[in-house]
């Protein structure tokens, strides 16, 4: 079993109520997981933004049942780690 980053275990909280597939709870974590390493290899003015809106894009697309407020939380906790950390 792997250990969790303290990220993982911010989204998996966020994700508890959401009532998702096993599926598509896994693809929310890697399209959130995906964002923030892809966002932290680019050289860009405003990062916490970017990879805000990238989230909320990427779940729309991935998860489009997930309900607003969640994809809005979960997209906040990215923000979050680049710009500080969890």
């Amino acid at each position: 079993m792997s250990v969790l980053h303290t990220l993982d275990v911010r989204l998996l909280e966020a994700l508890a109520g959401a009532h998702l597939a096993p599926a598509d709870r896994d693809g929310a974590l890697d399209v959130c997981d995906g964002a923030v390493d892809a966002v932290r290899s680019l050289a860009i003015a405003h990062p916490g933004r970017a990879v805000r809106e990238v989230v909320l894009l990427m779940l729309a697309e991935e998860t489009p049942h997930l309900d607003r407020q969640v994809r809005g939380d979960l997209a906040r906790l990215c923000e979050v780690e680049v710009v500080r950390g969890l």
